[in-house]
């Protein structure tokens, strides 16, 4: 399979009434890495808390922070759509 034949079946994934193969694995690791980020950025701000540095400034911890939540976000927004039948673009049919 090369990229001309996947790129449009991954973009028909997006249509009302289709889902990928295997949702619920999908789902679970979708809530995992949700997890998972969540724990990382508690366990910096308790480690700050704690009294151990992190070596860079504020603004470039925030940046990269504001970086992964918007990461995130659009890839829960994707997996969002493409496990579910239920939700999608309608078809032009």
């Amino acid at each position: 399979m090369n990229v001309f034949t996947a790129l449009p079946q991954f973009f028909r994934l997006f249509q009302q009434g289709q889902e990928i193969a295997n949702a619920a694995t999908w789902k679970n690791a979708t809530v995992a890495t949700n997890v998972l980020v969540g724990a990382l950025g508690t366990a910096v701000g308790i480690a700050a808390s704690a009294g151990i540095g992190i070596p860079v400034d504020s603004g470039t911890l925030q940046m990269v922070g504001s970086g992964i939540v918007a990461a995130v976000s659009a890839i829960n927004a994707v997996m969002h759509v493409i496990t579910s039948s239920r939700v999608g673009f309608a078809s032009k049919a």
